[in-house]
C-alpha cells in the first residue's frame, strides 16, 4: 500500500543510525537468521543536585539504595543522598517507589541557588553525560528551578533538555513547570515557554512527599514519580497503553487541588494534571505531549512509534556491513516484518490484519522515492497507531562508517 501518497496528512520521520556506527557481520548470524529485540522502554535519566558523588560520569542504579550508596556524603551519612533544597533524591525515590526499575543519575555541580545554566546543560554538564548514553528513554532535570539565574536560566535549561531528547529517537523530556503556579499561571508559563515538541511532556502541579525524617512534607516536582508510573504501566500493559487515570504512589497529595473544569482547560493546552479524583488517591490525568500538532499530541503514540523505530534501528545495524545484494534486503524485510508482527499481536499497532497494522519496504520498492547513497541501506516502515491503515511513515537508513 502506498504511504505518503495515500495518506498525505501522515507524519514521517527519518532515522539515520550512521553516527553510532554499525555492527560487523563477520562471524555473526547468517542474514536469514537475523532477529530484532525490543529495547528497554522505561529507563530514566536524572540530572540534579546531590551532597556527594561523581561529577565526571553518570551512574546506573537499579534501586534507591544503589543511588544512595553513590551519592551520600560520607561526612554526613545520616542525611543520605538528600541535600537541603535539592529535588534529585526525591525524584529518584519517587521513580523507584512508583515502579521504575533502572535509571541513570548524573550529579550537577553546585547547590540550590548557586548552580548555573552551564552546570546543567553545558559541555561538561549532567545533561550531556546523560545525552551520550543509549539507554535512557525519558530524561528529567528535577533541580532545574534551583538555578541561580532564575526563570530565564530555567527556560534555557528546559529548551536544551527538549532539544537533546529530540536528537534521540524514542526519548522524551519530562518538563517541570515552576512551583507555586495557579492554573492561570501555568497556562501563561506554557505559552511563554515556547516549547512545541512531541519529545516533551509536562505534569502539573508539584506534589507533596514525606521528608526522609518522616515528620514533615516537602513540595517537589512530579517528574520522578511520573517516570516511575510510566515504567509501571509499560510493564503491566505495554507502552502503547496511555498512562492516564493511574495512581501516583508515594505522594502525599498535590500541592494545589484542581477542579474538573481546570483539568479540562489544562489538558486541552497539553498539560497533564495530577488530581485526587475519584477518591483520595492522587492520579495522573492526561497523556499529552507538548506538541501543538494534533498528529503528534498523544504521548503513548509518540512513545510506541519511537520505541519501535529505535528497536529496529538498533536491531538492524548489521546491515551497514552486509553485502549489498538481494539477500540483504530479503533479510531486512523478514526481520523487520517479524518484529512488527509481534508488536501488532501484542496490541501495539492497530488493525484486524497485519496489512492494516504496518508495512515494510526496502531496496527496489524505494527507488521511486528519490536518490540515495550507493552505500546506504534504507528500510521504510508504516505504523498504524491512530487507526487501521492510517500509517505513520519512518525511513531508517544505515551507512558503513567510511560512508557516514
Amino acid at each position: 500500500m502506498d504511504s505518503e501518497a495515500a495518506h498525505p496528512d501522515n507524519a514521517s520521520m527519518a532515522v539515520d543510525t550512521s553516527p553510532r556506527g554499525s555492527i560487523s557481520a563477520v562471524g555473526a548470524l547468517p542474514l536469514a537468521e537475523r532477529r530484532i529485540a525490543a529495547i528497554e522502554s522505561s529507563v530514566a535519566g536524572f540530572a540534579g543536585l546531590a551532597p556527594a558523588g561523581p561529577l565526571d560520569r553518570a551512574v546506573c542504579a537499579e534501586s534507591f539504595e544503589e543511588f544512595a550508596t553513590a551519592f551520600t556524603d560520607p561526612l554526613n551519612p545520616q542525611a543520605g543522598p538528600f541535600l537541603p533544597g535539592a529535588k534529585l533524591a526525591h525524584a529518584v525515590r519517587g521513580f523507584f517507589r512508583n515502579g521504575g526499575r533502572v535509571c541513570w543519575i548524573a550529579r550537577v555541580a553546585g547547590t540550590p541557588g548557586t548552580t548555573t545554566v552551564a552546570d546543567h546543560v553545558g559541555p561538561d554538564s549532567g545533561l550531556r553525560r546523560l545525552a551520550v548514553l543509549d539507554d535512557p528513554t525519558v530524561i528529567a532535570l528535577p533541580d532545574a528551578h534551583a538555578v541561580a539565574t532564575g526563570s530565564e536560566g530555567v527556560k534555557t535549561i528546559q529548551r536544551e533538555l527538549v532539544a537533546s531528547c529530540e536528537r534521540v529517537v524514542g526519548r522524551v523530556a519530562l518538563i517541570d513547570p515552576p512551583p507555586g503556579l495557579d492554573p492561570a499561571g501555568v497556562l501563561a508559563w506554557r505559552t511563554m515557554s515556547h516549547i512545541d515538541s512531541p519529545a516533551a511532556a509536562v505534569y502539573y502541579p508539584w506534589i507533596e512527599a514525606i521528608e526522609p525524617t518522616g515528620v514533615a512534607t516537602v513540595t517537589i516536582p512530579a517528574c520522578g514519580h511520573v517516570a516511575g508510573l510510566w515504567a509501571r504501566v509499560d510493564s503491566r500493559a505495554g507502552l502503547h497503553r496511555a498512562p492516564t487515570a493511574e495512581a501516583l504512589l508515594a505522594a502525599d497529595g498535590a500541592a494545589l487541588p484542581l477542579t474538573g473544569a481546570q483539568q479540562h482547560h489544562l489538558n486541552r493546552a497539553g498539560i497533564n494534571c495530577l488530581r485526587s479524583w475519584p477518591g483520595p488517591e492522587l492520579r495522573a490525568w492526561g497523556a499529552c505531549t507538548l506538541s501543538t500538532d494534533p498528529e503528534l499530541r498523544y504521548l503513548h503514540r509518540q512513545r510506541i512509534v519511537g520505541h519501535l523505530a529505535a528497536s529496529i534501528a538498533q536491531g538492524t545495524r548489521w546491515a551497514a556491513d552486509a553485502p549489498d545484494d538481494p539477500r540483504l534486503y530479503e533479510s531486512l524485510r523478514a526481520a523487520v516484518t517479524a518484529f512488527l508482527n509481534g508488536a501488532w499481536r501484542k496490541g501495539a499497532l492497530l488493525g484486524d490484519t497485519a496489512a492494516q497494522a504496518f508495512y515494510v519496504r526496502s531496496d527496489a520498492e524505494l527507488q521511486e522515492a528519490g536518490p540515495r547513497s550507493q552505500a546506504e541501506v534504507v528500510v521504510e516502515i508504516g505504523l498504524a497507531v491512530r487507526r487501521p491503515g492510517d500509517f505513520r511513515v519512518l525511513r531508517i537508513s544505515h551507512r558503513p562508517p567510511e560512508a557516514a
